[in-house]
């Protein structure tokens, strides 16, 4: 005599259906409540006076202070120079220029902050004007931002991060544009 499929006797019994289905959606609920938000650490640093921006951290391979960029003879204005990176010429970008803000007036600083950021077979420095720190975000937190103005376009976003003031970039498509 075969033997019962014992899924299928709980499956004719009503009341042992309606207790499983009851566990399933509990641990179901548990299971959603368990699961902590992704959070994605950024670099955070001002663009002269009164902008901050981020940068997602899975574009950034170090955060530099260089005491000097060597100017490249006839270069665009963003290209500041470039610096020695282990043996290797690094492109530096200023992006108050590229963004079109107003550059910062005054004394130059004795260190040069740059945030060496790449994507794919490119990789560029970021001279920014201060760095903030670190921090996280939740990606769906980003809403879409406005247009800032100059070459760059909004294109280069990939949002605003209202709670904090400050415009996330995205370094892919800055190395992109920038290493066509």
């Amino acid at each position: 005599m075969a033997r019962p499929n014992p899924l299928q006797v709980l499956g004719d019994d009503e009341q042992a259906r309606a207790l499983l289905e009851r566990r399933a959606a509990e641990l179901a609920r548990h299971a959603e409540e368990a699961v902590a938000p992704v959070l994605e650490p950024f670099v955070h640093f001002h663009l002269g006076q009164g902008h901050e921006y981020g940068v997602p951290c899975r574009w950034v391979d170090e955060v530099v202070a260089v005491p000097a960029i060597a100017r490249v003879p006839g270069a665009p204005a963003p290209l500041l120079g470039v610096i020695n990176r282990r043996g290797r010429m690094l492109p530096v970008v200023d992006l108050r220029l590229h963004f079109g803000l107003a550059s910062d007036a005054g004394v130059a600083p004795a260190l040069h902050d740059v945030v060496v950021v790449s994507a794919g077979d490119h990789a560029i420095g970021l001279r920014v004007s201060g760095l903030i720190g670190m921090s996280e975000y939740p990606p769906d937190a980003l809403v879409p931002g406005p247009v800032e103005p100059g070459a760059a376009g909004g294109s280069q976003f990939l949002g605003l991060l209202p709670q904090q003031h400050l415009a996330m970039l995205d370094a892919e498509k800055i190395l992109g544009d920038l290493c066509a």
